[in-house]
């Protein structure tokens, strides 16, 4: 009966220890973003979103740069594509291209290292893309690319041209075995 007992009482300290494993933040071992996100709410957005968004959409931030632990990052340009998009109130879906490139350099010391031109992880062809409205006029987009990454995208539509997007994760290996953890906005304009 004494190994019966404290049979459970050492799984009953797994599961306690599993759940309070899930609990922190996020590492570079990898993605950050949470792939659930937050509830989804049903309420009216400003314009039509579905509408607005179907279509192809270029980044307007031409002097845009960032910098995340030794690295440093200056747009060259992004494009987003949304195809296909079926959307409730709360919920939806939609097919998703996207295209960034990145100059990019690593700092170590006084050595400044030219990486070239990088898309950190965000260019994919027509990916399914699941909707999540958040609150009025902003959605979230997860979309689990064929190579693995996990995007997530904060979309606020500003008006029936412009739309706000958010970006958090971490870039696949860009120098010396190491990544950059990241969370940048960008504003798009809607191709004609």
């Amino acid at each position: 009966m004494r190994t019966l007992r404290a049979w459970g009482m050492l799984m009953a300290m797994c599961v306690f220890a599993f759940a309070l494993s899930g609990c922190g933040g996020g590492s570079l071992d990898g993605n950050v973003g949470d792939d659930t996100g937050p509830n989804p709410v049903s309420v009216p957005d400003t314009y039509s979103t579905q509408e607005v968004l179907e279509g192809s959409w270029s980044a307007i931030n031409s002097l845009y740069e960032f910098e995340a632990a030794k690295f440093g990052f200056r747009l060259n340009s992004a494009r987003l594509t949304f195809d296909y998009i079926s959307l409730t109130q709360s919920v939806g879906e939609a097919l998703v291209t996207s295209n960034h490139e990145w100059y990019a350099d690593y700092t170590s010391g006084d050595k400044v290292f030219d990486l070239g031109v990088q898309d950190l992880g965000l260019s994919f062809d027509k990916e399914a893309g699941r909707m999540i409205h958040q609150e009025k006029d902003k959605w979230r987009c997860n979309v689990d690319t064929e190579s693995g990454n996990k995007i997530l995208m904060n979309i606020t539509v500003s008006s029936d041209k412009i739309i706000r997007v958010n970006y958090q994760d971490v870039t696949p290996v860009l120098f010396n075995g190491e990544r950059a953890e990241y969370n940048f906005t960008l504003n798009f304009r809607k191709e004609e």
